[in-house]
Order: structure tokens, then C-alpha cells, then sequence
């Protein structure tokens, strides 16, 4: 009885660890999504070019209006999207920001430098003025 009752309170103070960590993980990565999204959307309303780098999938269930939507890793695609001018203002999403990590720096190696993250498709709708 006793060690059943010890085996309880152990998996109790696991289970409020475990949620403890998730709630600090979700506040953590969701404010700074939220933020980044927030200061997304004085760009996009000033006409910045919209790219949503997720697979064509995950647009097609779901994008925002106006955006274009070309692979994280079509970096030929993005450039030619973006023209001639490498510091035409462009925002980037995906589902959290990593796609658009890896995109941006792929285009700053080729000289373009004022691509925004905006993180995630969720945190831009959940910010939309």
C-alpha cells in the first residue's frame, strides 16, 4: 500500500512537471511568435511581398490573402518572387518560423537582406489588426 501510494505521488509530481513545461514552452514560443507576427503586419499592410514557404499542401489547407506560396528551399523561385531589388521588403511565414530561418539565410548568401520572419501562419491570423 505504501509503495503504491509513493508510486501515485511520484506519477502526480511528474504529470504537474511535464504540464508545467509544456505551459512554459507554449507561453515562451507562442509570445515571440505573436510578436514577430505583430510587427509583420505594419510591413504586409505597406505592400511587402507575402510568402508562405510551407509545402504546397499546407497552402492549399490554408494560407493568407495575398500570398504567394514557393518551398522553403526554391531559392531560385524566392529570388526571381522578389526581382531585382534585394532590399525589397518581404514576409516570410511557415508553420513556426524555422522554414523561413532557413530561407532567409540562404538569401542573405545571395545578397538579400530585408526579409522578415514572421513566424508561424497561426500567429499571423491570431495578430491580424
Amino acid at each position: 500500500m505504501r509503495n503504491k501510494k509513493r508510486l501515485l505521488q511520484t506519477i502526480n509530481v511528474l504529470l504537474a512537471l511535464l504540464v508545467t513545461a509544456w505551459l512554459l514552452n507554449s507561453a515562451i514560443a507562442g509570445g515571440g511568435d505573436r510578436e514577430a507576427a505583430r510587427k509583420a503586419w505594419p510591413m504586409i499592410e505597406n505592400g511587402a511581398l507575402l510568402v508562405d514557404v510551407r509545402s504546397e499542401e499546407e497552402f492549399a489547407a490554408g494560407h493568407l490573402d495575398g500570398a504567394i506560396n514557393i518551398s522553403w528551399d526554391n531559392t531560385d523561385a524566392l529570388i526571381a518572387a522578389i526581382g531585382d531589388d534585394p532590399q525589397r521588403p518581404a514576409v516570410f511565414y511557415c508553420r513556426t518560423g524555422n522554414r523561413v530561418g532557413r530561407s532567409i539565410k540562404q538569401l542573405a548568401e545571395k545578397g538579400y537582406t530585408n526579409i522578415y520572419n514572421a513566424t508561424g501562419l497561426e500567429a499571423l491570423k491570431d495578430t491580424k489588426p
